[in-house]
């Protein structure tokens, strides 16, 4: 698509946002939830105060106790307080909440890919990155 005008692809942006929005939703599930062995890094999203997706989803479906928690637990430097903040998701079933939410991601862009002339490239990128372990 070099020299194209990207206005004239627009289908093809909307594909490619919805994929970055979904690989970056999964980094902030594997920075919580995946082996350090495996992602190459230590989770610090509770502790850096991050805006990721787990934290915005978990204020969604929580209830007030649960929101008292998270603001108490979140963005401080000791380990406990980010044992509390996983503890929380884990009770909110935030993992759970992911799966769906992947198996819907990867519905609709399977869907809007299997009619685009370009359907094969952009299946050789989703393929990189769904259910992704690092």
């Amino acid at each position: 698509m070099a020299g194209e005008n990207l206005d004239n692809h627009v289908d093809v942006k909307n594909i490619l946002v919805e994929m970055g929005t979904y690989f970056q939703v999964q980094d902030d599930c594997l920075d919580c939830f995946g082996d350090p062995e495996i992602i190459g890094k230590i989770r610090t999203d509770i502790e850096d105060f991050k805006c990721s997706w787990l934290v915005v989803k978990g204020m969604e479906i929580c209830n007030e106790e649960q929101k008292k928690l998270l603001h108490e637990n979140y963005g401080k430097p000791d380990p406990a307080n980010e044992a509390q903040g996983k503890a929380l998701y884990n009770d909110l079933n935030l993992q759970g909440v992911f799966a769906d939410y992947e198996s819907k991601t990867y519905e609709k862009l399977i869907t809007s890919i299997e009619d685009h002339p370009s359907k094969a490239v952009l299946k050789s990128f989703l393929a990189k990155i769904y259910q992704r372990q690092k």
